[in-house]
């Protein structure tokens, strides 16, 4: 097995409505390390994470993380530290212009 440290969503300005971010590769599995949302704007907005496995959608089911980033501040997603992916989990993000950063490893057999 070999491991590597993924920046897995790099700086990437969200919308209203969820897109996917990051797409685990096949025969691959990955784990969230860190995550953070910056909110660059003047009032708070709210990020929503989903974890969304092969076959389901970014819903109430896959939310993973539902955090207010307060103005002009940034925040650590604690709820989504430590989550494992499998291959073909795809992370989807919402948030009007907030910027998401997710760092982690991903473990690929050999």
């Amino acid at each position: 097995m070999s491991i590597a440290w993924k920046e897995m969503v790099k700086a990437a300005t969200l919308t209203a409505s969820p897109v996917s971010r990051y797409t685990c590769p096949g025969s691959t599995a990955a784990t969230i390390q860190q995550a953070t949302a910056n909110n660059p704007t003047g009032a708070p907005v709210t990020i929503n994470l989903y974890k969304v496995p092969s076959g389901l959608a970014a819903d109430a089911t896959t939310k993973i993380c539902a955090r207010v980033v307060p103005a002009g501040a940034v925040v650590m997603l604690n709820e989504a530290i430590n989550h494992k992916l499998e291959g073909g989990t795809q992370l989807f993000a919402d948030g009007l212009a907030l910027t998401l950063n997710i760092s982690g490893v991903e473990y690929v057999a050999e």
